[in-house]
Order: structure tokens, then C-alpha cells, then sequence
């Protein structure tokens, strides 16, 4: 990571740029980064990327995106983002509800990458009988 008032190398979870002496995280993003709150929960089977952006993106339509997190297993994000939405759609007047369909379909989405790679690779089921393994 680099410091983004000198531009110099810095570890990849420092707060204070070792060069310059500025703050790299305000204590909120930090708080969020490293809670409980935010942390994926690893999951028992694979979930489908495809499946889950696109439940984010039609269900955000009817004010409803954050129930793609369901689906994914992570009731924290699916309460984080109810909240969310509750308080940004009337205050946005309008604008939360042309862009949170993107935004619940892409990050639906990255999710459920993520929660796939957590997966061990013996937990993944097998492929036909022939078919070579994908690996990553």
C-alpha cells in the first residue's frame, strides 16, 4: 500500500503513513474494517456469483436487495444494509434507489467469490468423472 499524501511504501494495515506522520484510516473505517460486525461467515457449500448479483439487482427494485445477503448466509451484512437502506432512501430522495441495484448486485456478487475461495478445496464437490479440476 502506498501513503497517499507522500506516495511512499507502507505496510498494508498502517494507520500513521511512517514518512509524513499523517493518519492513512480514519478510526471509523478501521472500527468497520476489524469488527465482528463486517466479517464474512464461511459457508458449508458453494454459492453462485451469478445467482447472487442477480438477486441483489431485481430485488432492489422493490426495496428489497438486501435479502441477496440471505442467500449468501451473512445475516450481519443483511441487517447492515437494511439499515442502510431504510435511512438513505427517503434521504436521497430518490437516488439510493437507481444506484443500490448496482451496488447490491456487484457487491452480492464479489461476495459470494469470496465466500467460494474461503471454501477448502476438498469441500468443493467433485467434477464429472474425466473433467480436470479447476484450480485457483
Amino acid at each position: 500500500m502506498f501513503c497517499k499524501y507522500c506516495g511512499k511504501d507502507v505496510e498494508e494495515k498502517a494507520e500513521i503513513c511512517v514518512h509524513c506522520g499523517r493518519r492513512l484510516r480514519s478510526s471509523i473505517s478501521t472500527f468497520f474494517e476489524n469488527s465482528e460486525l463486517t466479517q464474512l461467515r464461511p459457508q458449508k457449500s458453494t454459492k453462485s456469483p451469478g445467482m447472487a448479483g442477480f438477486i441483489g439487482f431485481m430485488l432492489s427494485w422493490i426495496f428489497l436487495g438486501p435479502v441477496g445477503y440471505m442467500y449468501l448466509g451473512q445475516w450481519n451484512w443483511f441487517w447492515i444494509t437494511l439499515v442502510i437502506s431504510v435511512v438513505a432512501y427517503p434521504l436521497t430522495i430518490g437516488v439510493a434507489y437507481v444506484l443500490f441495484p448496482f451496488i447490491f448486485a456487484f457487491h452480492q456478487y464479489q461476495m459470494a467469490r469470496e465466500l467460494n475461495a474461503m471454501l477448502e478445496p476438498a469441500a468443493l464437490p467433485e467434477p464429472p468423472h474425466g473433467a480436470p479440476r479447476e484450480e485457483s
